[in-house]
C-alpha cells in the first residue's frame, strides 16, 4: 500500500463513525454526486446479528462459479482496508482508491460524511467502474438506516437477530428486529432463519407490510461419515432441495451449516428469478468458499485458532462448532472485546463450554476496545482465574507458551483481535478469496 493511500485512509478513519442524526441523506447525496453507481448493478442485501458475512461470502462464490462478474462489500476488514471491497474475489485496486478518495474529498457532497458513508460510496462506485453484474452487500450496522440500504436488491436476507449494538439499535429483541427488517423492500423476497419467535414475528409483519414474499429457512441437514483416501470425513446433506434432490458436501471450513442453508435458500430465490445457477456451480461454490477469520487455524502456527465471535449468540455457536470439530477444549483462550459488548454473558458462555481452559484477557488497538482491567474483573467473577497481557500478540504468545505440542489456543471476542493475531503470526486474508 502506498504512503499516499495510507495517509488518505488514516484521514478516512478519522471521520466520525456515528452522527447525532442517523439517516440516509448523506449517502444519497454522495452517491448522487457520483452518478448513482448503485443502480448500475443487481444486488443481494444481507443483514443479521451474526452470520451475515458468511452468507455473503457463500452467495458471492456460487455466483462467481456460475459465471457472473461479482462484487462483494463487507465489513470490517481484518488486516487491509481493501478486503472490504472485492471484485471476483480480488480486493480493490490501491491506486484507484487513492485517486477516488482525493476526488471524493473535493466534492461538496463529500464533506462531513461519516467513515461508513465514504466506504459505501467507494464500494458502489468501484463496482460500477468494474462493470460488476451483481454485488453481494453486507449491512454494516442494523439495516433500516444503514448506508447500504439504498440499493434495489433482487433478494434480501436476515441471518439472525440477537441483542447487539443495543445503544444504537434498541434494547429489546423486537427493536433490533425492526431495525434489521428495515432492509425488506416492496415485493422483494426476504429469506430469514430466526429461531426467536418475537423477532420472527417482527420480520414477518414487515414482510406483509411491504408485500414481500417471506421465506423462512427450514431445510434440514443429515450427516454421515465417509472414508476417502483412507481417512474418515464428515459429510452433510441438505434435504428437500428444489433444484437438486440432495446437496451433498463436506461442511465448508469455518461456516456454520445454518448459514450454508440460508445462502442456499437465497440462491434458490435467484434461480427462480431465472438466474443461471446450476447444481454443479452451487456445489463448487460452496466447497471453494472462504471467509477468513472465522473458525480457522493459523497457517504458520497450527496450535493457534481464531474466530471473530463477539456476542453471546456467536460465542455459543463457536463453542458448539469447536466441540463438534475437536475432541478436547482449547488449552487456553485469548479474549478481547469491544466496550459495547455484553462481556459478562460472553464470559458465561465460555466458562460453561470451556471450564478447563486458561484465560488470557487483553485489549486490541481499536478505540472501541474494552480495557483489559475491566475484562479481568468480569472474568474473575465468572469463575476464571484470568491472566493479562498488554496486547493480542503478547497474549497469544503467553497462551502458546503454556501448552504442549498437541494443545490449542483460541483467539476470540473481536474481529479486531483476529486481525491483530493475523498480523503477528501470519494468515491474513490475502488479495484474492
Amino acid at each position: 500500500m502506498s504512503t499516499q493511500l495510507q495517509h488518505a485512509l488514516e484521514a478516512l478513519y478519522g471521520l466520525e463513525r456515528h452522527k447525532d442524526k442517523l439517516d440516509l441523506d448523506g449517502t444519497h447525496a454522495l452517491l448522487g454526486a457520483l452518478g448513482n453507481p448503485h443502480f448500475k448493478f443487481r444486488a443481494v442485501h444481507v443483514a443479521g446479528t451474526n452470520g451475515k458475512g458468511s452468507v455473503c461470502a457463500l452467495v458471492e462464490r456460487v455466483l462467481r462459479e456460475s459465471g457472473y462478474r461479482t462484487g462483494l462489500f463487507t465489513s470490517p476488514h481484518l488486516v487491509d482496508f481493501r478486503e472490504r471491497i472485492r471484485v471476483r474475489g480480488r480486493w480493490a485496486d490501491a491506486r484507484w482508491l487513492e485517486k477516488r478518495l482525493v476526488s471524493l474529498r473535493a466534492l461538496p457532497e463529500g464533506r462531513e460524511r461519516t467513515f461508513f458513508e465514504v466506504c459505501t460510496a467507494l464500494a458502489f462506485d468501484y463496482f460500477a467502474v468494474k462493470r460488476v453484474e451483481v454485488a453481494v452487500v453486507e449491512v454494516g450496522l442494523g439495516g433500516r438506516l444503514d448506508c447500504t440500504n439504498v440499493i434495489a436488491p433482487a433478494v434480501t436476507a436476515i441471518t439472525s437477530i440477537g441483542l447487539d449494538h443495543t445503544d444504537i439499535l434498541g434494547d429489546t429483541i423486537e427493536k433490533v428486529a425492526a431495525e434489521k427488517a428495515g432492509i425488506i423492500k416492496s415485493g422483494v423476497p426476504v429469506v430469514f432463519r430466526i429461531p426467536d419467535r418475537r423477532a420472527r414475528q417482527v420480520v414477518e409483519w414487515q414482510a406483509v407490510r411491504q408485500g414481500a414474499p417471506a421465506l423462512p429457512v427450514t431445510r434440514a441437514w443429515s450427516h454421515s461419515t465417509r472414508i476417502r483416501g483412507g481417512q474418515r470425513a464428515r459429510w452433510s446433506e441438505l434435504e428437500a432441495m428444489p433444484w437438486a434432490e440432495k446437496l451433498r458436501l463436506r461442511p465448508p471450513a469455518g461456516f456454520l451449516l445454518d448459514n450454508v442453508a440460508t445462502a442456499v435458500e437465497v440462491l434458490a430465490v435467484l434461480r427462480r428469478q431465472e438466474w443461471k445457477i446450476s447444481t454443479a456451480a452451487l456445489q463448487r461454490g460452496l466447497e471453494k468458499a472462504r471467509w477468513p477469520g472465522r473458525f480457522e487455524p493459523c497457517p504458520k502456527e497450527p496450535r493457534l485458532w481464531w474466530d471473530g465471535a463477539h456476542n453471546p449468540e456467536a460465542m455459543r455457536g463457536l463453542v458448539a462448532q469447536w466441540q463438534a470439530r475437536h475432541e478436547s477444549p482449547p488449552a487456553a483462550i485469548v479474549l478481547a472485546l469491544s466496550r459495547d459488548k455484553d462481556a459478562a454473558a460472553v464470559l458465561g458462555v465460555l466458562r460453561e463450554g470451556f471450564s478447563s481452559a486458561r484465560l488470557v484477557v487483553t485489549r486490541t488497538r481499536s478505540g472501541r476496545a474494552m480495557e483489559k482491567g475491566m475484562l479481568e474483573g468480569l472474568a474473575a467473577v465468572t469463575g476464571f482465574a484470568p491472566e493479562t497481557a498488554p496486547g493480542v500478540a503478547a497474549a497469544a504468545r503467553r497462551a502458546l507458551s503454556g501448552i504442549g505440542p498437541e494443545g490449542r489456543v483460541l483467539v476470540t471476542g473481536s474481529l479486531f483481535a483476529v486481525g491483530e493475531a493475523m498480523e503477528a503470526f501470519g494468515g491474513a486474508p490475502g488479495e484474492r478469496l
